[in-house]
């Protein structure tokens, strides 16, 4: 995929919860135009700004073409709400990127926004993503979005953005610049001259390595937080609600620490198979550039072994939804028992997340 043909301009990619733009009347929409607006008045180069995967035209191997994007120093931009973390399309592109950017030291690529909801992502955040975005340095524009398009907060904040963005595609173009200098054939294919095939093999090989036993132990905590939130919840019946709320902080302690190992154990799997994912589009990339026909099988040997196990999960992850759609009613009775179901519910968000990760590996082909 050639990503930056003569005449094109720089990329940025956004991700968004679309319900966000609904409630603040197309403000992020609105925010890409202004910002396009903006790069063109300060720089005079164009930039591409891509809203959807629709618009893209990447198809159902997305994940595949962000290799090829980050090499290319397109940019991603989450544009965050605490609702974006919500949503799992969210959630899979910013750790789709943040993983792949990572493994090609260009982590620099990823700029996120938050335009409301600051105060919540915070580095000590149950939610994983949340500390990711805390990580990386957001911008915090919720008072240009709170002051509305063409105010004062919102043409310093564009500026402000705009600004940052110069400063990273320079960053980038000079990578870039001495790349291309390379002289060497597989560098001129794999468009990175620290790339390394063989440490890419041995990496994947220690994440398949961790991978089976994050599996069984992400497994044995699904199985007791489902056991013991069942087991509690039949102990329910019609009563007073002053008996319902003795009730439900009894059921508090009882599923506090299951639901605690339960995001621990799928947190770490998660991770993995994030690890795992982008070294393997990165090897299949190299793989296809390069045809090599040993190092296909031996990708194709890991893949199964690293997804061994995988399909153990999937029972528990399919047959859950009817239990948490329960505990949305469980959940009001007491703040004590929301706050300790609350670990378990992040912990099943996470497996849901590496289940369908494991899934996009089953049609993912080096030949």
């Amino acid at each position: 995929m050639d990503v930056n043909p003569a005449g094109q301009g720089n990329r940025i990619f956004v991700s968004y919860a679309h319900l966000d733009d609904e409630l603040l009347n197309q403000a992020v929409e609105y925010f890409t135009k202004d910002l396009r607006s903006f790069y063109i008045a300060k720089t005079g180069g164009a930039l591409d700004i891509f809203f959807d995967r629709e618009s893209i035209g990447w198809g159902t191997d997305w994940r595949r073409s962000i290799d090829s994007e980050l090499r290319g120093a397109s940019i991603f931009m989450p544009i965050i709400t605490m609702q974006y973390f919500n949503r799992p399309a969210c959630r899979e592109e910013l750790n789709a990127f943040h993983g792949s950017a990572e493994l090609l030291g260009a982590g620099y690529l990823i700029l996120p926004v938050v335009i409301l909801g600051a105060s919540g992502i915070l580095a000590d955040s149950q939610m994983p993503e949340v500390r990711l975005i805390e990580s990386l340095q957001f911008e915090n524009l919720e008072e240009a979005f709170l002051a509305g398009r063409g105010t004062r907060e919102w043409r310093e904040a564009l500026s402000r953005i705009t600004d940052k963005l110069v400063s990273v595609i320079a960053r980038a173009e000079e990578s870039l610049a001495s790349v291309e200098s390379s002289e060497s054939p597989l560098e001129a294919v794999s468009g990175d001259e620290d790339f390394d095939l063989f440490q890419h093999f041995e990496d994947l090989n220690q994440i398949g390595e961790r991978l089976a036993p994050e599996m069984e132990g992400a497994t044995r905590d699904l199985t007791t937080w489902c056991t013991a939130v069942e087991g509690e919840m039949q102990k329910f019946g019609a009563t007073s609600p002053a008996v319902l709320r003795a009730q439900s902080v009894v059921m508090a302690r009882a599923v506090q620490e299951p639901s605690l190992k339960l995001q621990s154990s799928a947190t770490a799997l998660a991770q993995s198979v994030t690890g795992a994912d982008a070294l393997l589009r990165s090897m299949v990339g190299q793989l296809v550039g390069v045809n090599t026909s040993h190092g296909a099988e031996l990708a194709e040997k890991i893949m199964a072994d690293i997804t061994q196990g995988s399909s153990d999960l999937q029972p528990f992850v399919d047959g859950l939804a009817e239990i948490l759609e329960m505990l949305k009613t469980m959940e009001i009775m007491s703040v004590p028992l929301r706050k300790a179901i609350k670990p378990g519910r992040i912990g099943f968000t996470k497996l849901q997340d590496a289940m369908k990760t494991v899934e996009g590996w089953q049609g993912l082909s080096v030949r």
